[in-house]
């Protein structure tokens, strides 16, 4: 797919006058972003390799494991996926690696868990005491994200340089403030009450919901570029200029959006309702009982697929938007060219086969979307990739190595 890039086939080096207009301010144009090489840039699109058959057996294995063994297979699940993923995944002639060992994802695992039991524990005996576990989660989370981010990039690597975050708490701090105040808003407002006794019910407690919703944005753009600026290729910075209004800006337009779509949605059901009771109405009052069922079909895929209309249209935008302003060193740039319709399709004809197949479409459907996001995006370099892997090769020691992985783990972010 790497046509998208038009006029840029791989290895195709840049006219001189590539123009880089349209760089200066991405919010204006994401739907097409695409930053055009500058000269002497080369232009290497990524390409997938994997198959849907050989993932197929790497998934029904996991699955099987995870049920059988109560979930503690999901370190060693994880592992072989995102192996079979980074594996396929090329670029510039060489593909990704990924080495991480099963027992630091168990740890984090175990945390998790933990957290999860206590919180349903605490919820069943008195739920005004859970959001207290919340709030103790919710400062932990800076710590965690940061914990999960440097094991998993270290843990991943291009032509035998391995990627590093070099972020600290402080930085995960300011990326996630947000949820501590969220979670001492659900402790000051707890969502305690009768629903047999409306009157009580008191609107202060959906505040902590109304907060999260008004700072989902911030949360989204500030978590990506925490994950892009404080990350290394080797000692290679990466860097991203996106800027986090630019995100309220995306799920603005997604909310004008949704709410377009859900009306053409609820129209087209109505019309379809109003079709077929005029053609069948004799024949669907002898089946009275199937007519719930079928009612239900009829609102729900108009509505499912305007849904996922949206869906693509967002995520599409926030793609396009981080990764069309993103940098490695000073002389490679990342380009990205995914589209809201290619995607809506993909996403809509990924939904069908995994509910008509109950579930075993999933591995086909996740090789589908892997291919589609990955072959939309290149890289445009400056210089000879060798030479910028050599400058990016920084010393380390097994001191350092050693403990990055004692003091890391992953909490499946």
């Amino acid at each position: 797919m790497s046509d998208v890039f038009v006029g840029l086939p791989r290895g195709h080096d840049a006219p001189a006058n590539a123009a880089e207009g349209r760089e200066s301010n991405p919010e204006l144009n994401l739907m097409t972003l695409a930053p055009a090489a500058r000269p002497g840039e080369v232009v290497e699109p990524f390409r997938f390799t994997g198959e849907a058959g050989e993932y197929f057996r790497i998934w029904i294995v996991n699955t099987f494991l995870v049920i059988v063994t109560i979930g503690l297979w999901s370190p060693w699940a994880k592992i072989r996926k995102r192996r079979f993923f980074l594996r396929h995944t090329w670029v510039a002639g060489a593909n990704f690696e990924y080495h991480a060992e099963p027992w630091p994802i168990l740890h984090g695992r175990l945390i998790a868990g933990a957290a999860f039991v206590a919180y349903w524990f605490t919820g069943e005996v008195n739920p005004r005491y859970a959001p207290w576990i919340a709030l103790i989660v919710a400062m932990l989370a800076p710590w965690l994200v940061v914990s999960s981010l440097r094991f998993n990039l270290s843990n991943t690597s291009y032509r035998n340089l391995r990627f590093r975050f070099a972020g600290g708490v402080s930085d995960g701090l300011r990326a996630l403030w947000p949820l501590p105040i969220v979670a001492l808003l659900t402790l000051a407002f707890p969502p305690v009450f009768d629903p047999t006794d409306i009157t009580k019910f008191d609107w202060k407690m959906l505040l902590p919901t109304l907060l999260l919703s008004a700072l989902y944005p911030y949360l989204h753009g500030a978590f990506r570029l925490l994950l892009l600026n404080h990350s290394r290729f080797g000692s290679a910075p990466i860097a991203c200029t996106t800027r986090v209004r630019t995100f309220y800006s995306i799920y603005l337009r997604g909310l004008l959006v949704g709410i377009g779509l859900m009306l053409v949605a609820g129209l087209l059901s109505a019309l379809i309702f109003g079709a077929i009771f005029s053609a069948w109405a004799g024949k669907l009052t002898a089946k009275a009982k199937w007519l719930p069922v079928l009612l239900g079909l009829v609102a729900a895929l108009p509505s499912a697929f305007a849904a996922l209309l949206w869906f693509a249209f967002t995520q599409t935008r926030v793609i396009n938007a981080t990764f069309n302003l993103t940098t490695v060193s000073s002389n490679v740039r990342v380009f990205c060219q995914i589209r809201t319709w290619p995607m809506a399709k993909l996403y809509f004809g990924n939904t069908l086969a995994v509910l008509l197949s109950f579930g075993l479409a999933i591995p086909w459907a996740a090789v589908r979307t892997a291919k589609q996001r990955v072959e939309t995006t290149a890289l445009a370099i400056g210089g000879d990739i060798d030479d910028i892997i050599t400058g990016a090769v920084s010393p380390s020691s097994a001191t350092a190595d050693a403990a990055t992985e004692f003091f890391s783990f992953d909490v499946a972010l």
